[in-house]
């Protein structure tokens, strides 16, 4: 299947991809992937949530904390679906942002800008993500809960953040370029060289952009509540 090839052999993978655009297993599969990390570290992810909420109610006057914590108490037993129903959605809207992002350096950096081949780079390189992100959520449900209180805590693969123990905003920035997403990267690079045609250092450059911007995104997430 060219979608696992693009795990072992990318360079490959994509040259048949641009020749035989395919999406529909990328699609199938990217949806089971993040399916899986989202079920393997939802314990995790309660347990930080439930810490993040009780540290901003705090701040609270009492009868507002206790409107809170009345809405809270209703929509805690259904999180989990939330969980579920958000990872089989969300991916959707994700993609088609990544993808317009794809056609729009294409544009600009003097490759082939179709909207299809940004959606059939963008379905297909998934699978680095996806992987990336199943063996980090494994490594989050074998982590002790308790010692995840910040979004960023729940990046196990190495990364830079530990560079920044006492900065939770560039932490979580630098959480952007742990081992899976820097690996994820690098067969974007190959993807828009193959695909949308761009030449390398257009193809890089576009890349290094949308690496930070994966960076902001993560530091605004990871200090929305502190």
């Amino acid at each position: 299947m060219t979608y696992m090839r693009v795990l072992v052999a990318p360079r490959r993978a994509f040259s048949e991809l641009e020749s035989s655009p395919t999406w529909g297993w990328a699609a199938l599969c990217g949806l089971g992937l993040t399916l899986a990390a989202v079920l393997l570290s939802q314990h995790a992810q309660l347990h930080m949530m439930a810490l993040m909420e009780a540290q901003r109610m705090a701040a609270m006057p009492p009868g507002e904390r206790l409107r809170e914590q009345l809405a809270a108490a209703q929509v805690a037993s259904m999180r989990q679906t939330f969980f579920v129903v958000g990872a089989l959605v969300a991916p959707w809207l994700v993609w088609l942002l990544i993808a317009i992002f794809f056609w729009i350096v294409a544009l600009l950096g003097r490759g082939r800008p179709q909207f299809r081949g940004a959606w059939v780079a963008t379905l297909n390189s998934y699978a680095v993500y996806g992987v990336a992100g199943v063996v980090n959520a494994t490594l989050v449900a074998l982590t002790d809960p308790s010692t995840i209180s910040q979004p960023a805590d729940l990046v196990r693969l190495p990364s830079p953040a530990w560079l920044a123990p006492h900065s939770p905003q560039l932490a979580a920035f630098l959480t952007a370029y742990s081992l899976g997403a820097v690996w994820y990267y690098l067969v974007v690079v190959i993807a828009l060289e193959a695909i949308l045609r761009m030449p390398r250092k257009a193809a890089i450059s576009a890349t290094v952009a949308y690496s930070l911007l994966f960076g902001i995104l993560a530091a605004f997430g990871g200090t929305s509540d502190h």
